[in-house]
């Protein structure tokens, strides 16, 4: 069982505990009796139903992981109700880290931005919030995120959002199969700027000791923590996740700090540092799958939308 995620300092307040269920959070104001029937019922499948387009990348395992992981990070609400928030989804493709995020933590006052360079995902993602009752809440963009900054900010200049979710291609251009399609592509092999890209746009977008949550592949933690650390970007906790028990972990949940900085990545010019930094936190890894296939009681408390699956597919 994963060791309970500690609270962190830059959005104030205790976080959820490992073992309390994320459903037990939702206020009096936003309970299923306020929704339509429609609704309710769009909710309680999700992350089944969610429109994507025909010939993309399917959203998987990685992106509902991302969600819970970021649902599980941010503080509970204080005496005083919950602090708003805002959130930025980097190439969030149908919205479904999003989504999964907001209907984890239906406690929150949360508004999240989605961005994504496909217009066929930006329009799917739209979809998907209005049929889920969150157009309210979400909002997605047609933009890249080599050069996306909010309402025209520049790094360091004016409100950033509190937060950021980034699930980027997995793979270097011109490593591993390729997909049929260009979208699927798109959303398995770097573009232009690599991984640096989505540090970069995490650091010009993000409030000074704001936080950046992502989903990558294990095998190239070493390369992601020195970019994050180039960005400005602290590494604070990493959460691998192994696809059945014994096995070696296949991704990694990472945890960042937004430092602030002075210029943008090319420049080289990073914020002040000073003031001390909290350690590093390797966290015990989290077992998708028992050796029968099965999903584990452990995963699906971890990340209840998981138990759409209750086995591994092809076991």
């Amino acid at each position: 069982m994963p060791e309970p995620l500690p609270p962190y300092p830059a959005l104030d307040g205790a976080s959820v505990q490992e073992d309390q269920p994320l459903a037990d959070l939702a206020p009096d104001a936003l309970a299923p009796e306020t929704l339509s029937m429609e609704t309710q019922a769009r909710r309680g499948l999700f992350p089944r139903g969610l429109s994507q387009p025909a010939g993309g990348f399917r959203f998987g395992a990685d992106t509902l992981l991302l969600a819970a992981f970021a649902a599980r990070s941010l503080p509970l609400a204080g005496a005083k109700g919950p602090q708003p928030l805002t959130g930025l989804d980097l190439g969030t493709g149908c919205g479904a880290a999003a989504f999964g995020l907001l209907l984890l933590r239906p406690d929150l006052d949360l508004s999240l931005t989605g961005i994504d360079s496909g217009p066929e995902m930006v329009a799917a993602a739209a979809e998907n919030a209005r049929a889920l009752d969150l157009a309210g809440r979400f909002q997605a963009e047609l933009a890249d995120v080599q050069d996306y900054c909010r309402n025209g900010r520049r790094a360091g200049a004016g409100p950033g959002f509190d937060l950021a979710l980034a699930n980027p291609p997995f793979r270097p251009c011109g490593t591993g199969r390729t997909c049929a399609g260009a979208a699927r592509n798109r959303a398995r092999f770097e573009g232009p700027g690599g991984f640096q890209a989505f540090a970069a746009c995490a650091a010009r977008n993000v409030r000074p000791r704001g936080r950046l949550f992502l989903v990558h592949l294990a095998e190239r933690l070493p390369e992601l923590l020195r970019v994050l650390e180039d960005a400005g970007l602290a590494p604070r906790r990493a959460l691998p996740v192994q696809g059945t028990v014994g096995q070696t972990p296949r991704l990694v949940l990472l945890e960042c700090l937004n430092h602030g900085l002075s210029g943008d990545l090319s420049g080289g010019q990073r914020g002040d540092r000073r003031g001390g930094r909290a350690g590093f936190a390797l966290l015990a890894p989290l077992h998708l799958y028992a050796q029968d296939g099965a999903l584990t009681p452990e995963a699906a408390r971890f990340c209840p939308p998981l138990a759409t699956n209750p086995r591994r597919a092809g076991a």
